[in-house]
């Protein structure tokens, strides 16, 4: 009797190690399953936030390509107006004082609109600077053809410790529009 229940213990104490081992390797299977589709998951987020970024940096794109294609064969009177109060605005924005803004329509190759801004404005080299950049955030293919900067006849104003150097700048830029096919 004494065997009997010695060899039940030893059967239980076999079937225990058993169930453990069967129940690790398959704990340790699934862990690995996990880890997999963990990777997988990473791997596929980082995919759609780089898609989102390019989506977003292509819709901006699409923009641009929207606002430079024209069936007309020249730019209308809203066109030009709107963009010379987009330059004013910039310009409030910036506390750069515009002297002068004229416009005119310039030939270009055959298909290709174009129309340059002649601007005179007034204010420091970071005014400037940020203006410039605000001029190619803008959704147009912007040309600069040239500018120009000259001290201002104002001289140096003196505010608090320092003096603002204020500089006459003579600007010339292109906003090109390219003609649509039928």
């Amino acid at each position: 009797m004494r065997e009997k229940y010695l060899v039940f213990i030893v059967l239980m104490i076999l079937i225990t190690v058993l169930i453990f081992t069967a129940s690790a390797n398959s704990l340790k299977n699934g862990l690995r399953k996990v880890r997999d589709y963990d990777d997988k998951i990473k791997t596929a987020q980082e995919r759609l936030n780089s898609a989102r970024i390019m989506d977003e940096k292509l819709s901006q794109f699409s923009l641009i390509i929207d606002n430079s294609l024209s069936k007309s064969g020249k730019f209308t009177f809203e066109e030009i107006n709107d963009f010379k109060k987009r330059i004013g605005e910039l310009a409030h924005d910036r506390k750069i004082s515009i002297n002068k803004l004229s416009d005119s329509n310039k030939f270009s190759l055959p298909g290709l609109i174009e129309t340059t801004y002649n601007l005179e404005l007034e204010g420091t080299f970071v005014q400037m600077g940020q203006f410039l950049s605000d001029l190619e955030a803008l959704d147009n293919i912007i040309k600069i053809h040239y500018i120009d900067v000259t001290p201002s006849s104002e001289g140096d104003k003196k505010t608090e410790d320092y003096a603002v150097s204020k500089y006459k700048i003579m600007l010339e830029l292109s906003i090109f529009k390219v003609k649509k096919e039928a």
